[in-house]
């Protein structure tokens, strides 16, 4: 069964990841080509992980609470499940132009969207903080092992 604890290990992750990506994606930085392939690897590891923390919620998360009595926590729960539909879809997208075939290519434009998708993502774990995880708390939901 996931955890509050398991759901804020994965943004903590993220998080990590994403701040990390963020300092590295510099046209100067990006010319470097040992720092451009630390930078690639780290993208697809992040995609991998954020892939995996939005269907762990789907799987492990959700249903349970579109199950839950409260109604503003099914609400939330339809929000985020709505929200999850272009998020994967831009991440999909992003992954099969910039990152697909272990190929890599920087350029001003792989940089811009980059950090877009960065943004994004940054914008969903500020979202989960300050929605899910409150009422997950409330509720007394998933906080044992």
């Amino acid at each position: 069964m996931t955890t509050l604890a398991d759901l804020k290990n994965q943004q903590g992750e993220i998080r990590e990841m994403t701040t990390a990506l963020l300092n590295l994606l510099t046209p100067e930085q990006q010319g470097v080509g040992t720092i451009a392939q630390v930078t690639h690897t780290l993208l697809c590891d992040l995609c991998d992980k954020v892939n995996l923390h939005l269907a762990e919620e789907h799987k492990g998360v959700f249903p349970e609470l579109l199950s839950h009595g409260d109604q503003s926590v099914q609400n939330m729960v339809w929000g985020f499940i709505n929200n999850d539909k272009p998020l994967r879809v831009e991440f999909k997208d992003y992954q099969q132009k910039w990152l697909r075939n272990c190929e890599y290519a920087v350029s001003t434009d792989f940089i811009r969207e980059t950090k877009q998708i960065l943004e994004t993502l940054e914008e969903r774990m500020q979202l989960e903080d300050s929605k899910m995880m409150p009422k997950l708390e409330a509720a007394g939901m998933f906080a044992t092992a």
